[in-house]
């Protein structure tokens, strides 16, 4: 097994020689033997000694055992400078890129890295730092990406990943907490949009992720849909409810600090359902102009709050405005027809007041160009509307004003160029629709990697290939009609492979097999038709089904 030394990052100084090599030639001996036997390093390794060894002997020169040395790349320029004590390193070291850039720094005692380190990048900013206690990690590890922004934080113990580990979004928010346990992920973790969201509850075991809720989502043009749940600053739940389209339906829960329920609230389509009682018990309210005419005319819960549609009208009994209510709070405003479908201009507001929403109507659908907010006032997306339908191009923005996304859609569905873009303007996902279908060659920025591959259909297709930022490989694998197929493998950050296992017509089958960062396997589960059989050669009993007695 090969050991991971940190050393390995930058250029090691014992297997240089300086320009005036004053090393001895016994000890430099003896030093490299045992240095590479420390290591346990394989045999080609032990190879590239013996070259080093014989360069170290056509010095033929002896240096002191205590001073500060200095080696040097073929270019002549300096590749690591530091201290030897009795010819080992010690104290304050440095390493550099053949550019000359600062490659590494920190401190070492009896060769071992034993100090915070800091490595760098080949422009000279700052890539990764962590403290070292006796050539172990120990602490927080935090990453940087070019321009100093935090990537990512996890805490070592004794060299193994311990704790909560946070990943970050480019825009510096919170983007995944995953929890680690002796080096493996274990336990609960959560994962956030770019917007503060917890959009998923994430439940880890021995190092794989077991299940994985998503909540808080919205589609395209940003409604809520599906499960909404939010909690309190100690983790317990506050409340959680469903939503269709932006508004709630069914049953929502609200919850104290404890956890206990506190108020049970039904909803249909996004309006307090009291029951029949509350529903018999509707008041048609109307004022009226000095005239006699009819001023407005609106319908009032039993308790009193304005409940719908209300309309405005002017002295001559022609409609001047409409307004609609929910529990009292104003939803929206603006113009309808003598038969009560929206018609002209309209406003929108969130439940708190600001404006949600601007844009026209015609026949009770929207039509023309639609803006709409951030809470803040600033533009959140924009586009036109046909007959209800969105058509042309749409743009998405940060509440910042940078662009979000931008999408091109025909009677409602997405057509070309679809882009995503993060607050820096970097794009995140790149590709092409046709009739509401991904097609053709689609790019993804997801978390740590880069996703590719195609589509056809709206289904994945062909090779699709992820890599880390870095360009390792993250995983390999065949899709057909958008289920995998044939071998599938996906790798560690330090390149090692993490899982391999072989589809057929999108089912598991056979032997998928689980390696750990050392590239060792740690879990074999055999498959036969997505059906699990055997873990680790123990024999998995059949699901039980109920009323079927032994299987």
């Amino acid at each position: 097994m090969i050991v991971h030394n940190p050393c390995a990052t930058f250029d090691n100084p014992f297997l240089q020689v300086p320009r005036s090599s004053s090393i001895n030639t016994v000890n430099s001996l003896s030093y490299i033997i045992n240095f590479f036997k420390e290591k346990r390093i394989q045999m080609k390794s032990w190879l590239m000694m013996m070259v080093v060894m014989g360069v170290v002997f056509h010095a033929n020169a002896q240096t002191p055992s205590d001073s500060l040395v200095r080696y040097y790349h073929p270019n002549g320029r300096v590749s690591s400078e530091g201290r030897l004590v009795d010819g080992r390193p010690e104290g304050y070291w440095k390493s550099y890129y053949e550019t000359g850039v600062l490659r590494s720094e920190g401190g070492r005692s009896g060769s071992l890295l034993d100090s915070t380190w800091r490595f760098y990048g080949p422009n000279g900013a700052l890539e990764s730092e962590i403290e070292y206690v006796a050539d172990k990690r120990e602490g927080p590890l935090r990453r940087y990406d070019s321009t100093g922004v935090l990537l990512s934080e996890e805490l070592y113990s004794k060299d193994l990943r311990e704790g909560m580990a946070r990943y970050f979004h480019p825009n510096g928010q919170l983007h995944k907490e995953v929890p680690f346990k002796a080096g493996k992920e274990e336990g609960r973790g959560t994962e956030y949009a770019p917007d503060g969201r917890i959009v998923a509850l994430l439940q880890y075991g021995a190092g794989l992720l077991r299940r994985r809720d998503e909540i808080n989502r919205v589609d395209r043009m940003g409604l809520k849909q599906g499960p909404w749940k939010e909690f309190h600053p100690n983790g317990k739940i506050k409340w959680e409810g469903t939503f269709v389209d932006d508004q709630r339906e069914g049953l929502f829960k609200e919850y104290d600090p404890l956890g206990n329920l506190k108020e049970l609230v039904k909803y249909d389509a996004g309006q307090v359902d009291a029951g029949a009682q509350e529903k018999l018990t509707v008041e048609i309210k109307r004022t009226f102009h000095p005239n006699g005419k009819v001023a407005s005319l609106g319908s009032y819960s039993k308790s009193g709050r304005k409940e719908g549609l209300f309309k405005d009208f002017a002295p001559d009994g022609s409609i001047s405005g409409a307004r609609i209510y929910a529990g009292d709070r104003l939803v929206s405003e603006g113009l309808v027809n003598t038969v009560g479908a929206l018609e002209g201009p309209w406003k929108e507001y969130y439940a708190t007041g600001e404006k949600r929403a601007e844009g026209s109507y015609k026949e009770g659908k929207r039509d023309g160009p639609w803006n709409f907010y951030h809470r803040s006032g600033a533009v959140e997306q924009k586009g036109t509307y046909a007959a209800g339908l969105p058509q042309g191009q749409w743009t998405w923005y940060y509440e910042g004003g940078g662009r979000h996304r931008e999408e091109n859609y025909r009677r409602g569905k997405e057509d070309g160029a679809s882009v995503e873009y993060d607050p820096e303007g970097n794009v995140l996902t790149q590709g092409e629709y046709i009739d509401g279908n991904k097609e053709g060659p689609w790019t993804y920025h997801v978390g740590d990697h880069r996703e590719e591959g195609a589509y056809k259909d709206g289904l994945k297709d062909g090779l699709w290939r992820f890599t880390y930022h870095d360009g390792t490989k993250n995983f390999v694998g065949t899709f057909v009609n958008g289920e995998p197929q044939g071998k599938h493998r996906w790798y560690w950050p330090n390149g090692e492979l993490k899982l391999e296992g072989k589809y057929a017509a999108g089912l598991e089958q056979g032997d998928f097999v689980h390696y750990n960062e050392e590239g060792f396997p740690v879990l074999t589960i055999k498959y036969k038709d997505g059906v699990e059989m055997r873990i680790d050669g123990v024999k998995v009993p059949p699901p039980f089904v109920p009323g079927g007695g032994d299987q």
